[in-house]
This record gives C-alpha cells, structure tokens and sequence, in this order.
C-alpha cells in the first residue's frame, strides 16, 4: 500500500497537469498568433508543431508521475525537484516581461507541483521508496 504522502503528490500533480493543458487550450490561439508566422515560412504547420510540443509536454509529465508513484523510482523526485525549480525560473523571466490570466495559471501550475514534490521528501514516502515495510499509521 502507497503512503498518504504518495497519494497527496498524485492528487496535486495531476492538478498540476490540468492546468497546464487548460492554460494551452485557454492560450492556444495566442501561441498561434504568435508564433504561427514564423512557422509557416519556415514550412512548419503551426497547429501540428503546437499539439504536438503539448502533447510531449504532458506525456514526459505522466512518465516522470508513473516512475515515481507507480514504479518506485526515488530517483525521480530528484528529478521532478529540478524540472519544477527550472519551470519556477522560466516562470519568473515571463512575469518580468508579461501580466495575464496565463501566467497566473501557469504560477498555480508551478506551485501545484511544487507542493506535489515536497510531500516525496516526507519521510513515510521516503521509507516507502527505499522498499520499506509501510504501514498506514507512518503517515507524514
């Protein structure tokens, strides 16, 4: 049985996945708009390129959800700790440069994982990633 901490990080991360797939369709047109032009005499078709970089974005998400939380991977909460440390940074050079529903959405997206990581460092999923025996009461 996988500790509440595990659980917790589940719940939150998917969150965090909602989000971003809810900020890509809430923007999609903006990201077209801006990019499109560009794309296109380039030869690339805008709305392929799109879903298809979302599509990556939320398939490596749910690579790095099922490792931790599925397989046991302890690694992984490394991994996620630095992805999500990077998105903050990226996240802070668009602030400086944009103010929109967007970005908030992506801030609550960042701050969902953040939360979701920290609850893989507790010590009940600590010892559950190291293999030992788990019992309901460790909980946090």
């Amino acid at each position: 049985m996988r500790p509440q901490a595990i659980r917790i990080f589940e719940l939150l991360y998917f969150g965090a996945i909602a989000l971003v797939l809810a900020n890509a369709v809430r923007d999609y047109n903006g990201i077209i708009e801006a990019a499109g032009g560009d794309l296109t005499r380039r030869g690339l078709d805008p709305d392929t390129l799109l879903i298809a970089s979302i599509a990556f974005v939320v398939g490596i998400m749910l690579l790095l959800w099922f490792l931790a939380a599925r397989l046991r991977v302890g690694f992984v909460r490394y991994v996620l700790l630095a992805v999500t440390v990077w998105q903050a940074w990226e996240l802070a050079i668009v602030v400086s440069d944009e103010k929109s529903g967007s970005v908030l959405v992506a801030g609550a997206s960042v701050v969902l994982q953040a939360i979701a990581v920290a609850f893989t460092f507790l010590p009940s999923a600590q010892a559950w990633y190291r293999g030992d025996d788990f019992t309901p009461g460790d909980d946090f």
